[in-house]
């Protein structure tokens, strides 16, 4: 679904908010502050908290998958492409620290929201088959469970990673975890 720039505006005020002061404070004032609009204005967007917050955990899920997606797409080889894909999630965009503590609210939130937690499933779901799929046509000696396996052992690894870029932020541990990662995927 195309967004307007004002629910654009609005989802950067809420995504800064999130990240500054957490969840449970970003109230519909603070973001209609933030984002410089009316309550009116972001009520009209936004039936309440609850949508707001969704909506912005929507775009930072969906916003990473397109950028890893268009990475791969824009190789021809096939371990390329399951490289570029990995790789799309570890752009500056996604290694920004307001990114990260924003993504790690996703994580935290997600144990105690049922919406946010089939939101983080359906995006791992899509995250995982998008790399699944690309392996397979890199690797077509492999067997599905191996896969399958494989990609769940990578997803674990760059997960890991991040965090530990989110604390560090150590040029040289990322690019070990990210050839780890490859060599989980592709060796």
């Amino acid at each position: 679904m195309a967004r307007t720039e004002t629910q654009d505006q609005i989802l950067d005020a809420v995504q800064s908010v999130i990240v500054r002061d957490g969840v449970r404070g970003a109230s519909m004032r603070q973001v209609a502050q933030e984002a410089d609009v009316s309550l009116g204005l972001l009520s009209y967007h936004f039936d309440d908290k609850d949508s707001l917050i969704l909506a912005a955990f929507v775009r930072a899920a969906t916003d990473i998958l397109q950028t890893c997606t268009a990475a791969a797409e824009a190789v021809e080889d096939p371990a390329d492409r399951v490289r570029a894909y990995l790789r799309g999630a570890f752009t500056d965009d996604f290694l920004d620290g307001d990114y990260l503590r924003l993504r790690v609210s996703l994580w935290a939130v997600a144990l105690t929201d049922p919406d946010i937690s089939k939101l983080d499933d359906e995006h791992y779901t899509k995250y995982a088959s998008g790399m699944r799929d690309l392996l397979a046509l890199a690797r077509p000696d492999l067997d599905s469970t191996e896969v399958r396996e494989r990609v769940a052992d990578v997803i674990a690894t760059s997960n890991g990673m991040w965090l530990d870029w989110a604390r560090w932020q150590n040029d040289a541990r990322l690019e070990r975890g990210l050839s780890l990662c490859e060599r989980i995927a592709l060796d």
